[in-house]
């Protein structure tokens, strides 16, 4: 990598991204008997039917799901892998399988193959989503205590953290932000939830400080989420005179 690039976000779009869904066919019979005990794969299985997609490492490492664990996963029909490809470079996803929306509890409202539609700007959002959600439960004692569920929200959010008393919507940042932009003209001031919005770089945020102001919403970077920053409120920013300066 060169030094141009150095600093590049890992989860930029500047990146050569391809995605290879798995696409089941319509006729696919569901598997009848399979096992639905585990807790963490019952915490797991939620995650992904709110947010709708998940990186393997994330799942490992959120929800301590093993990789013996995951073929099992996938074999009963829970969740389905697929593939993100980076230069030669295999990065596992998983989407809601079958029987992980019976475990779910959505399996009225579930699609065969809903994430065909994902572009890979939203496979990168949700990617982020679980990254500020890890770096909650990464932080010290009394966070981790004070984070529990995950909530769907409507696009353009995609998913809420359960912080304490209060939800955070959380809005990423990646490519068009018009999504966002129309929701906040519409809403107006009928939108009164807590916002985290995570973006690449405070650059790409100009656009979105009229509509941040009155939500007195906090900001990370892709590079905050990546640091060794020990608690999880030193990653963030927010607007004061016009400008985002560093929460402190």
């Amino acid at each position: 990598m060169n030094v141009a690039n150095a600093t590049i976000s890992p989860f930029s779009l500047s990146h050569s991204w391809t995605l290879h869904w798995e696409r089941l066919p319509s006729n696919l019979k569901r598997i009848q008997h399979f096992s639905s005990e585990s807790n963490k794969e019952k915490q797991a299985i939620d995650a992904i039917s709110k947010v709708g997609v998940i990186g393997g490492q994330q799942l490992q490492k959120l929800f301590n799901i093993d990789k013996k664990r995951l073929k099992r996963m996938v074999a009963e029909q829970k969740i389905v892998r697929h593939e993100m490809r980076l230069d030669g470079k295999i990065i596992p996803i998983y989407t809601l399988g079958m029987n992980g929306a019976l475990i779910a509890g959505m399996e009225d409202a579930y699609e065969l193959n809903y994430w065909v539609q994902y572009k890979t700007e939203d496979v990168l959002k949700r990617i982020l989503f679980f990254k500020l959600y890890e770096r909650f439960h990464g932080s010290g004692a009394e966070e981790k205590k004070a984070v529990s569920a995950i909530f769907p929200t409507p696009n353009p959010f995609i998913g809420a953290i359960q912080f304490r008393q209060s939800l955070l919507y959380v809005y990423v940042v990646r490519g068009d932000i018009n999504d966002f932009l129309m929701y906040m003209k519409w809403k107006g001031d009928g939108f009164n939830e807590r916002v985290i919005v995570i973006a690449e770089e405070i650059r790409h945020l100009e656009l979105l400080k009229h509509a941040l102001l009155p939500l007195k919403a906090r900001v990370t970077l892709d590079s905050d989420l990546l640091s060794e920053a020990e608690h999880v409120q030193n990653i963030f920013y927010f607007l004061k005179d016009g400008d985002f300066v560093k929460d402190q």
